[in-house]
């Protein structure tokens, strides 16, 4: 019982901000066009939503959309990768929530809000410093920082990094490593994502990433999803990507834009 409040308690705000987005490798944002990733439930194989990366126009932004079995949207994000590639600010909506998370780097302070989207007043803002010793990676910037890891963990190294998290108000220590995979799979290679902490890394499941070992680019997702159910309780999704182009009206949304950027309210080192 135990083991099963402190994952939920935990992992819920681990993934809060952190849908694995992808770039081709050496590319830009600008130039992934679409792809998408078709979300099932890990146990029970049923479909529960689809994200779509959509290329904006601009050549440094992707928008995100997620959209249910039935295709209406339940959330939608913005990642802006103007401040480097494994640092994208990005504002992500949730309807089912209605709420908005929004993440920033400015110098070598990481901004981090969570706002009531009905009137855009902060339930929680604040900043963080990084150390300066270990890198600081954002939301989909993730992706780049395994390709740019590759060789060395593929020889077997550990990879830590500072991940921050809006809903903890803080900058968390995440560790990757090479692992088998747990799916039946013979030419996947698979990283584990979890966090440093050996504590609470007895008693929350890591995360599963499948890649492609000759283009480097993500083909699988299993743990738990950024995605909640109203509830404020995560799935527990197998996400499958698919990077052949999808139509263009997948990508048309009728929402007002998302806000830029969100200021911090208080500041935490």
């Amino acid at each position: 019982m135990m083991t099963g409040m402190v994952h939920a308690r935990y992992l819920c705000t681990l993934t809060v901000a952190a849908v694995l987005a992808m770039l081709p490798a050496g590319g830009e944002a600008g130039s992934v066009g679409r792809a998408i990733g078709e979300a099932r439930d890990l146990k029970s194989d049923e479909l529960l939503y689809r994200e779509i990366y959509c290329a904006n126009g601009k050549p440094d932004e992707i928008e995100v959309i997620y959209r249910n079995d039935e295709g209406g949207m339940v959330a939608r994000k913005l990642l802006d990768y103007s401040s480097g590639p494994t640092t994208p600010s990005f504002v992500q909506q949730n309807y089912y929530a209605s709420e908005i998370i929004a993440v920033d780097l400015q110098a070598n302070q990481v901004n981090m809000s969570v706002l009531d989207a009905a009137d855009s007043e902060p339930k929680k803002s604040s900043s963080a410093r990084a150390d300066g010793e270990i890198p600081v990676v954002i939301d989909a910037g993730f992706d780049q920082f395994v390709r740019d890891n590759w060789d060395g963990l593929l020889a077997g190294e550990k990879k830590k990094f500072l991940f921050p998290f809006a809903e903890r108000d803080q900058l968390v220590k995440l560790r990757i490593k090479k692992s088998a995979c747990s799916y039946p799979d013979a030419t996947d290679q698979c990283f584990k994502l979890e966090l440093s902490n050996w504590l609470i890394r007895l008693l929350v499941a890591p995360i599963e990433l499948g890649y492609d070992p000759e283009l480097q680019r993500l083909l699988r997702y299993r743990g738990l999803s950024n995605i909640g159910d109203g509830r404020g309780n995560g799935s527990v999704v197998d996400i499958r990507y698919d990077y052949r182009d999808i139509p263009e009206l997948a990508c048309k949304v009728g929402a007002p834009a998302l806000p830029d950027s969100v200021e911090p309210t208080s500041d935490q080192s």
